[in-house]
């Protein structure tokens, strides 16, 4: 990529409807919780980060699935205003994917989805997007759709030597295949030991794990550690990337933020640390604002996090 160039990037992954509610504490099985602040916004992980690397200066496209429903309607809308090309997703049979949010008063949350359209996304599906997969600097992926897909992603990116980042989000087994074509895994605490083969609160430092998981595959891994920054681990070095203070509103969405700044950096062709600083910054932005897309910053919020 030229210097005058944005970073090209495309995300494989979901598109979800999110409906959210503020609540005292989240409710335990059998507790009914009287909430307030219903609101209604676009999310899923695979279509947050695509708007946050939007938002990062990013040039991309998004490939996933949604229903023929008025919530897949109200996605290819937000795409557009966006500016993300979603000339690649795909009308499945079932209804567009919904998360249903429980926002703790403190920031913290709790979240049930039903996949729907998600869950439709194959690898067939994936192939047919190959030149867009292989024409961008970076591939972005997640776990809300299918292993197929994500595999096929995967494997289209690595032909085509695109750099393929995994945020292994939800955590589950994943293939050797897979992990052997990632660049980047971009795993919080728990995840890191999951994908390392342990329990996800195993008595073992997230260092120690990444570098489990980096013999599966990876040159690196970014292990997110939200209020305590990140941590990167590659084969000759770690190196921690110090917090920011933020004033947190709502972490729903700061993952995603920091997925879509990291993903955006790296695609300008910055090293894993300052990427991962970049990540940081978007992360602790996204904190102060409630819903998942409203609190997906800006590049200039970035940058002013960053200075």
């Amino acid at each position: 990529m030229s210097n005058d160039e944005s970073a090209s990037i495309a995300v494989v992954g979901s598109y979800n409807h999110d409906m959210s509610v503020t609540v005292p504490g989240i409710p335990v099985p059998g507790e009914t919780v009287m909430g307030k602040d219903f609101e209604q916004n676009a999310g899923g992980k695979g279509s947050n980060q695509a708007i946050a690397a939007a938002r990062s200066g990013g040039e991309v496209a998004f490939i996933g699935a949604v229903g023929d429903d008025r919530f897949g309607e109200f996605a290819r809308e937000l795409w557009d205003e966006e500016g993300i090309d979603c000339s690649d997703v795909v009308t499945a049979d079932s209804s567009t994917g919904v998360a249903l949010i429980h926002v703790e008063e403190g920031g913290e949350n709790a979240i049930a989805v039903a996949q729907g359209a998600n869950h439709e996304l194959n690898g067939a599906d994936v192939r047919e997007a190959a030149a867009t997969i292989g024409g961008a600097d970076v591939l972005l992926t997640q776990l809300e759709t299918t292993i197929d897909s994500v595999r096929a992603a995967a494997t289209v990116a690595d032909e085509a030597e695109t750099e393929v980042i995994l945020d292994p989000a939800p955590a589950q087994e994943l293939p050797d295949e897979l992990m052997a074509a990632v660049d980047v895994a971009t795993p919080n605490e728990s995840e890191v030991r999951m994908l390392a083969g342990h329990d996800p609160d195993a008595a073992i430092d997230e260092e120690r794990a990444a570098r489990d998981v980096l013999d599966r595959g990876p040159d690196a891994v970014v292990v997110t550690l939200g209020a305590d920054g990140a941590l990167v681990v590659t084969d000759g070095e770690s190196t921690t990337v110090s917090p920011i203070e933020a004033e947190v509103a709502d972490t729903t969405g700061a993952g995603d933020a920091f997925n879509g700044a990291f993903a955006v950096a790296r695609g300008e062709g910055r090293g894993i640390v300052e990427a991962a600083e970049r990540g940081v910054a978007a992360g602790a932005a996204a904190c102060t604002e409630r819903g998942a897309v409203p609190s997906l910053p800006s590049r200039s919020a970035i940058d002013s996090y960053l200075d």
